[in-house]
């Protein structure tokens, strides 16, 4: 079972959702948009959760995009760490964390969760 692992909330976003990332214990990464809306409980059916996952390899990619180019010594037991913290400090949710893998041509998997 894979299990989160360390996550940080974002801070901003549409009103009534709430984003998230997560360092799922299988290495990945998890962007997650949850969204608790009388619209998505009205057109959906329920409270619900839009998911982009993001593969270890695609990770470390992700990390040295985000710091562009800065010399800076990677130690892989901390790179989760400096990740999340470089995250948290510039998007601040869903929306913001997708464009900017589209931009960077990160590739990630979408998911979806009807019943969060």
């Amino acid at each position: 079972m894979v299990t989160t692992v360390r996550f940080v909330d974002l801070k901003g976003g549409l009103k009534h959702t709430a984003s998230s990332v997560h360092i799922k214990s299988d290495g990945s990464l998890v962007i997650e948009l949850y969204d608790f809306s009388s619209e998505a409980e009205k057109w959906l059916g329920n409270e619900v959760a839009f998911l982009l996952k993001v593969s270890p390899v695609a990770k470390s990619k992700m990390l040295s995009c985000l710091l562009e180019g800065q010399n800076q010594m990677l130690d892989e037991s901390h790179d989760d760490d400096l990740l999340l913290r470089l995250i948290e400090e510039r998007f601040t949710d869903y929306f913001k964390v997708k464009q900017w893998l589209e931009e960077n041509k990160i590739p990630y998997e979408k998911g979806f969760d009807p019943w969060a």
